[in-house]
Order: C-alpha cells, then sequence, then structure tokens
C-alpha cells in the first residue's frame, strides 16, 4: 500500500487577549508550544510539521528550539479574533498543495493542549490510515459542568431556570445519574486532505464529517490553557508530574 502523507499542523499567533503571548509563555521552564512540537517530532508516521503564525517572536522561538521546524507566515486576517482554526489549517494545506505537496491527512494541534501524549496522536492516526473516518477528534468527558445543569440566568431579576427545556434535568439529582457526555478538548483535530476543503466559514460547522470518531483523553492531556488560572494549573501539573 502508498504509505499516506501526513501532516501536522500547528496554529500559533501571537495576539492572545487572555494571557498575551500566551503561546511561547514559559511552562515549566519551556515556551508553551514547545511541548506539542516535542511530542510531534517523535511520531514517524508524521511526514512535515508546520508551525502557523503571523508574529516575529514565535518564529524565532520556535526556530531557537527546533531549527528545521516549517514555519508558514498567516496573514493579519487570519490572525484576527473572528478567523477560525479550521480555516487557518485549510489555508496552510492550500498552500503546500500548491507547491507541489500532496498530503492525504492533516492534523490540526493545539498549542494550548501541552500534555497531549503520542499515543493518542498515533491513535487519530490509526483512524484516518484505517479509513475508520475521515475526521478523528480528541474528545473529554464532561464531570462537573454537565449540560443538564446549565442554567439561564434573568439578567435583571438574576432568577434562573434550566436552559435545557425537553428535559426533566431536576430528576438527575446525583453527578453519577447523570448521562455519560463529552466535548471536544480542542487538542487534535484530524481530518482527511478532502474533507477540510469542505469547510465553510459561512456555514457555521466544525467540518467533522458525516461520522466523526472520538478518541478520549485523561484530565491531564484536557488540559487546554486559555485563561490564567489554566497556565497556573498546567504549571503546577508539570512540575507535579516531571513533564
Amino acid at each position: 500500500m502508498k504509505k499516506k502523507k501526513i501532516v501536522a499542523i500547528v496554529p500559533a499567533r501571537g495576539g492572545s487577549k487572555g494571557i498575551p503571548y500566551k503561546n511561547i509563555k514559559k511552562l515549566n521552564g519551556k515556551p508553551l508550544i514547545y511541548f506539542v512540537i516535542n511530542t510531534l517530532k517523535k511520531i514517524k508516521k508524521i511526514d512535515r510539521i508546520i508551525v502557523s503564525t503571523e508574529d516575529k517572536k514565535i518564529k524565532k522561538i520556535v526556530k531557537q528550539f527546533f531549527p528545521k521546524i516549517e514555519i508558514i507566515h498567516r496573514s493579519q486576517k487570519l490572525s484576527s479574533d473572528s478567523a477560525t482554526l479550521t480555516e487557518v489549517v485549510q489555508h496552510v494545506s492550500k498552500s503546500i498543495k500548491n507547491q507541489g505537496y500532496f498530503p492525504d491527512f492533516i492534523l490540526q494541534v493545539a498549542p494550548t493542549c501541552p500534555f497531549i501524549k503520542k499515543k493518542t496522536v498515533e491513535k487519530i492516526i490509526h483512524v484516518l490510515e484505517k479509513n475508520i473516518s475521515n475526521c478523528a477528534v480528541t474528545l473529554k468527558r464532561i464531570e462537573h459542568e454537565h449540560p443538564y445543569r446549565a442554567k439561564k440566568l434573568k439578567t435583571k431579576s438574576k432568577t434562573f431556570n434550566s436552559f435545557i427545556k425537553n428535559v426533566n434535568v431536576e430528576k438527575f439529582m446525583s453527578r453519577q445519574d447523570l448521562p455519560e457526555l463529552y466535548c471536544t478538548s480542542g487538542a487534535i483535530y484530524g481530518r482527511s486532505y478532502d474533507l477540510l476543503q469542505t469547510f465553510n466559514k459561512s456555514k457555521k460547522s466544525f467540518c467533522f464529517g458525516e461520522s466523526p470518531y472520538g478518541v478520549i483523553v485523561n484530565d491531564i492531556e484536557a488540559i487546554n490553557i486559555d485563561r490564567p488560572i489554566d497556565f497556573e494549573f498546567a504549571d503546577f501539573i508539570s512540575k507535579k508530574f516531571k513533564i
């Protein structure tokens, strides 16, 4: 069988609002973006690792730690708050195809999920290679913030009621009684090249395809750094478990 070409794309813009320069902020002595790139480099089936960024500082630090890593410049439009990561990854995939390189699968890997494991990435690749699905995504189990617990708060009175109307959510008194549900962890979205090209921002879709496959990650792998408290927690975990 012909070897499939797999490209991992790490989107890393410099304009993070919650944590300024989040992607290169030091986590246990290393810039945040270091962790996922270091993991991806250990996976032999990945043919190319590409960082997509508009920022000179990020480019410099990536090259400092990984001199041979490819960097594709990201336009200001694709670096805005309104730009989606799928849109960015699609742009990179088209750019390399225009260079004469034809990938089979694209992995969208978030630098904000530093603890993703090598075996998890390999599971995503396995699903794609074996045609189990043309989309494989990391999922985490929803625990305390279960959708059945969601309330809608009235702005003026501050009174609230259940957000979900078609289910008697009050009967689920114990957390253990709640239906087992999952949400995307944000770490990895693996897609076939062809599926990725169907993405259309105006249709407001995550481009999952018809039968997306979920790869469940544990609590540590599920850490996704968005707020300052997330970073503090990740730093604690990194030091405690010597990651």
